[in-house]
């Protein structure tokens, strides 16, 4: 990962609650901020890498005559966090942050962990993560979706994140490459269209992982920006699904939404790497921009 992206995913271990809680601390660098907020795919990020680092550390060492304990321990160092729930209780802020981890339910199958982000002793964001072997084998059905006949790599009628506009609200531009499909993203001729919005996205200088998926599932400019709604759109809870690791190259992610009510709308993400195959999903329930 590049340098910030690396940073942001540096926890040190700052306490431990017995055999099922521990607390890292962490720092989130202003570049994970969308205008003054901290990026919610980013801090998630931080959740995922806080609830694996959490499984390693609070899986006991299986004594050498114990098969049983072996192969539970060899089952938790090849889970990765499939499932990340998180309930946005406030925004956080670009400083230090405490991420407290309790294991709710260990298994050989799927292990459940909550990490709580906490920032001068109040809980910004509480998450539940599920731990699990990500999918290696081919897919059983994958149907048709919208980035079927979106290319590999962004074409050069894209915007690229470095220089526009979009880089004086979205900062992660020193983390990332980011390339916004301008079909899907009529706003920036002054138009208005469909709230879909499709990019292309990696992290500077390597390779993606499935940290960086989560991440990808909330990059999107807010698609409401389509129907003329702008301004800040708070995200109420975000929940993320990484089916698999990505394959290295560019990663592709489109943005929909089906119902824009008057108050709230959901926003889904699609995430497939360089092979075309669906790599990470997401639902997240966020509010109409304020006055609108």
């Amino acid at each position: 990962m590049t340098a910030k992206l690396t940073e942001l995913l540096t926890l040190t271990e700052v306490a431990r609650g017995g055999p099922d809680s521990i607390t890292y601390s962490g720092h989130i660098d202003p570049t994970f901020t969308i205008g003054p907020k901290v990026h919610g795919g980013s801090l998630q990020m931080m959740v995922a890498k806080a609830a694996r680092e959490a499984l390693t550390a609070l899986t006991p060492a299986p004594a050498m005559d114990d098969p049983a304990a072996h192969e539970f321990a060899d089952a938790a160092a090849a889970m990765i966090p499939v499932a990340i729930s998180s309930d946005y209780l406030t925004a956080p802020d670009a400083a230090a942050v405490e991420l407290g981890v309790t294991v709710l339910k260990r298994g050989r199958t799927v292990t459940v962990l909550r990490v709580d982000a906490v920032q001068n002793g109040r809980t910004m964001v509480t998450s539940s993560v599920t731990m699990a072997r990500p999918d290696t084998a081919p897919s059983h059905h994958s149907g048709p979706n919208v980035l079927d006949d979106t290319p590999v790599e962004p074409p050069e009628t894209g915007i690229a994140l470095d220089g526009s506009p979009v880089a004086e609200v979205n900062h992660l531009g020193a983390a990332i490459d980011m390339v916004l499909d301008a079909e899907t993203f009529p706003m920036v001729r002054g138009e208005t269209g469909e709230p879909v919005v499709r990019g292309w996205i990696r992290p500077k200088e390597l390779d993606p992982d499935e940290y960086f998926s989560v991440l990808v599932c909330d990059v999107s400019p807010p698609v409401v920006f389509n129907l003329a709604l702008y301004g800040w759109a708070p995200t109420v809870q975000l929940t993320t699904y990484v089916r698999r690791r990505p394959a290295p190259g560019w990663l592709r992610f489109a943005a929909t939404s089906a119902e824009v009510g008057p108050g709230m709308f959901e926003e889904d993400h699609l995430v497939v790497d360089s092979t075309g195959t669906v790599v990470a999903q997401s639902r997240q329930l966020a509010l109409i921009p304020a006055g609108r």
